[in-house]
């Protein structure tokens, strides 16, 4: 369990959600407490949940690495993993790279352009098209607000799909195949271009690529 008052938490302006809407505390003590989700069909398909976890993940490692071991944790270790995971909420719609001498923002819709363009050049893929996203009973109601960097209806829009946190990323794409090509194969393919590029052009970790197949092509394959 992870219980308040922390240093670095909400209470300066900073958000307590991702941009889906679910609070970042609740996965947070998802994470901690090894918990299953409350919203299990919700998690499954939001790719902003996912790349939040997958990154909140790798920020609780050293605490379990810690707590298996007798030693003391250093004192600023709680605080300074705190700062890390509301900066997430604070950069909802950027992936965030930090170091020397500042710190690196790319923006999800900038991922979603390397993404498509990475599954246009796979053999097979007919037309992409577009990031998918979750249905909207999935998503729920609830409207995550970012004051100082919330993106534009066209932006958003442009980024649907993707989920950002910190240097982890999710992508959900949906293309149609040419007819006579093993799917499984297909996607198998989009999923290592999209994150070979990804990786390559921003420095992002891809934890996740889905494949949407939404048709056949019935041109030719491409060669």
């Amino acid at each position: 369990m992870v219980d308040a008052p922390l240093p670095g938490r909400p209470g300066r302006g900073l958000p307590d959600r991702v941009p889906c809407g679910a609070m970042l505390d609740d996965l947070l003590e998802q994470v901690a407490d090894s918990t299953p989700p409350a919203d299990l069909a919700h998690q499954g398909t939001c790719p902003h949940c996912r790349a939040a976890l997958a990154e909140l993940g790798d920020l609780w490692t050293p605490v379990r690495r810690l707590a298996a071991v007798d030693v003391t944790a250093p004192p600023t270790l709680t605080s300074t993993i705190m700062e890390r995971v509301h900066a997430m909420a604070a950069h909802g719609w950027h992936a965030v790279l930090t170091g020397q001498p500042g710190v690196t923002r790319i923006a999800a819709w900038v991922v979603a352009v390397i993404a498509r363009r990475a599954v246009a050049g796979v053999p097979g893929v007919g037309t992409v098209v577009g990031q998918v996203t979750p249905p909207a009973a999935a998503l729920g109601p609830v409207t995550a607000e970012y004051p100082s960097d919330r993106p534009s209806r066209a932006q958003r829009g442009a980024a649907a799909g993707i989920g950002v946190a910190g240097r982890r990323v999710v992508v959900r794409v949906a293309v149609t195949a040419a007819a006579g090509i093993p799917l499984p194969a297909l996607a198998e393919q989009i999923r290592r271009r999209v994150s070979a590029e990804v990786s390559t052009l921003t420095g992002l970790i891809v934890a996740a690529v889905d494949v949407e197949v939404t048709d056949l092509d019935r041109r030719q394959p491409s060669s």
